[in-house]
């Protein structure tokens, strides 16, 4: 038997939260920033204040662009694998820079430098269980200005072929990525082999900026999959309650989902909240608080309500120190991301309050990701795993050292042993380098002087030769 789903929102909850999401549509409704967009919604029956740009959405268009919309999607590698997106399915991506690196040497965080985008894009690349990655638009420590952005995009182009998520932070940012995405295409439509999935948020609450339409537009308008971040913090853009948080999560994805469908019918876009709330104390956010695990199981069963895969985030934490806090934080976030819903959950690598991520951060939630996966699968009780007639057979005082079940499972998956978990326990002395982050560094290393990502000469060429062009203000 697998281990049960957990949830929060009973049936009639989910149903409540739905409802009053279409009052809030209705009545509040949203903002939206884009002459295109507003117009498109317009001739679909919703009603627009001029003043304000605040557009009404019916209830009903809700419903019609949600039967439009696809359970299911792929993005695929550059070299022609498919990775399928859907409501019964999970796949995982790492992350390749962030504001703060945690050091390994001294443990403190650090500004990302270029060759941080070099490594943990080959790492990505080289783990087996991460599907896609994602490169934060930011520029490093050592590469300011324009040339961080176009020289950050190369060296992730040219160290892996596995799908990308992109969250432009600008216009430029975004013809930055498609120009990328064209070349690496190599000729091919992008609607044809989809390697690119482009993030088109709400900025909450209930603002639609124009930058973001124009990437959802971007995006739709070449075949690409989207997804509609959405990012309620409690206190300050949302209700101070969980409840709060999860409605204004609800109604800013329905919208994002009418919006797609309007551009594009059948566009496909996953549903996605990254709740967050607000400490009063100090004014600050906190992207990763324990409790969040409520939020995150309330996604999944929304999304599941719907029909939609979810784009999440698969773990994180709010400090940024190798500390019994972050293992905590991260335990209880990953287990909604492996065991409630379908769809792509991002952050391998994650810390710090959504500020950090370290190499070593990667490989460790990459083991979590595959203990807690062999928790959902849960317990196989059948006829050989009972395994009567050895108990019998060997009896009071029996061993089982040689037993054909113990010769039969020794290398499965019946229990989790692989990974950079100290296994040994009193047995090794409490050293250093028995603890899991040093094992996680070894891994890292190892991984790293190993693979080779499977990027073609001529990709590699056309790349630098871009990018080359980009820092001298040509095309």
């Amino acid at each position: 038997m697998k281990l049960t789903k957990p949830e929060v929102l009973s049936q009639h909850e989910i149903d409540t939260i739905h409802d009053q999401s279409l009052r809030i549509l209705e009545e509040a409704g949203v903002r939206v920033l884009d002459a295109e967009c507003r117009a498109l919604l317009s001739k679909a029956g919703a009603t627009i204040e001029p003043a304000s740009d605040t557009v009404s959405i019916p209830r009903q268009l809700v419903k019609e662009c949600l039967e439009t919309t696809p359970s299911s999607f792929r993005l695929h590698s550059r070299n022609g694998t498919a990775l399928g997106i859907g409501t019964e399915s999970r796949c995982y991506g790492s992350l390749v820079i962030d504001p703060w690196i945690i050091d390994f040497e001294t443990q403190k965080p650090r500004r990302p430098v270029l060759d941080d985008v070099v490594r943990h894009t080959r790492l990505g690349d080289a783990l087996d269980n991460v599907g896609f990655l994602y490169r934060m638009d930011m520029p490093p420590d050592d590469t300011p200005g324009e040339a961080g952005y176009t020289r950050t995009l190369a060296a992730f182009a040219t160290n892996t072929t596995k799908p990308m998520l992109a969250a432009p932070a600008s216009p430029e940012s975004l013809y930055l990525w498609l120009e990328m995405a064209e070349i690496l295409a190599q000729g091919r439509p992008l609607s044809e082999y989809p390697f690119l999935m482009l993030s088109a948020p709400v900025t909450t609450p209930l603002t639609f900026h124009s930058l973001n339409a124009e990437i959802m537009k971007q995006a739709l308008r070449r075949g690409l999959p989207v997804t509609g971040q959405t990012e309620p913090i409690a206190g300050t853009t949302a209700p101070l309650s969980f409840a709060g948080g999860i409605v204004m999560g609800n109604c800013e994805n329905l919208f994002l989902v009418v919006m797609a469908q309007l551009l594009k019918q059948g566009a496909p876009i996953a549903y996605s909240v990254g709740n967050g709330l607000t400490d009063l104390r100090t004014g600050r956010a906190i992207f990763y608080p324990a409790e969040k695990m409520l939020w995150k199981i309330a996604s999944a069963q929304m999304a599941g309500f719907y029909r939609l895969p979810i784009a999440g985030e698969v773990t994180g934490s709010v400090v940024g120190r190798y500390d019994t806090q972050n293992g905590i934080e991260q335990s209880l976030h990953v287990l909604p991301s492996v065991l409630c819903g379908g769809g792509m959950f991002n952050g391998l690598g994650s810390c710090y309050n959504a500020c950090g991520m370290s190499a070593e951060m990667v490989v460790i939630h990459s083991d979590l990701v595959r203990l807690v996966e062999r928790l959902g699968a849960g317990v196989d009780v059948s006829d050989r795993t009972l395994d009567i007639a050895s108990i019998i057979q060997n009896g009071p005082g029996g061993c089982f050292l040689e037993d054909p079940l113990t010769i039969e499972n020794l290398r499965s998956d019946e229990f989790f042993n692989t990974g950079c978990f100290d296994r040994l326990g009193e047995c090794t002395g409490n050293r250093f380098e028995d603890s899991l982050l040093f094992r996680a560094h070894q891994q890292v290393e190892e991984l790293l002087t190993s693979h080779t990502p499977a990027v073609s000469d001529r990709t590699i060429e056309d790349i630098q030769h871009w990018a080359a062009a980009k820092d001298q203000g040509g095309r």
